[in-house]
């Protein structure tokens, strides 16, 4: 299990939110979970703080998140690993976010926790 990993969940559902912090404290020892609701919030905190993962979905207010935000993400911080997360059709989408550097593409269905969990170990296991 991975210590204090921190992580960043970028999603403008406070349902889903909770629902995913929960997920990520039973994947991580002691991870450090920051939030943001849309993307310029999401983009303020990532110029301000290093985070090692950022859970991000495609529809926010104020800006969706295309390929181009995951480059720009990149930008701020190289290291970053950055996974998609959508209610959005994955098979439609995945390659695009994939080929902008993503590591991850979660679909927002009944699957998502074994969805994280696989892209989690293949990311620090």
């Amino acid at each position: 299990m991975i210590e204090n990993a921190k992580i960043l969940i970028a999603d403008d559902s406070e349902i889903m939110r909770l629902l995913m912090k929960r997920f990520f404290t039973r994947l991580f020892a002691s991870p450090v979970v920051l939030e943001t609701a849309n993307l310029p919030d999401t983009l303020k905190l990532l110029e301000q703080q290093q985070v090692d993962f950022l859970l991000l979905d495609i529809n926010m207010p104020k800006g969706d998140s295309n390929p181009k935000t995951v480059s720009q993400i990149l930008s701020i911080q190289p290291h970053i690993k950055v996974c998609m997360f959508s209610g959005n059709d994955k098979a439609m989408l995945e390659q695009q976010y994939y080929a902008a550097g993503a590591i991850g593409f979660v679909q927002k269905d009944e699957s998502m926790g074994t969805a994280i969990e696989q892209v989690i170990s293949s990311v620090f296991g």
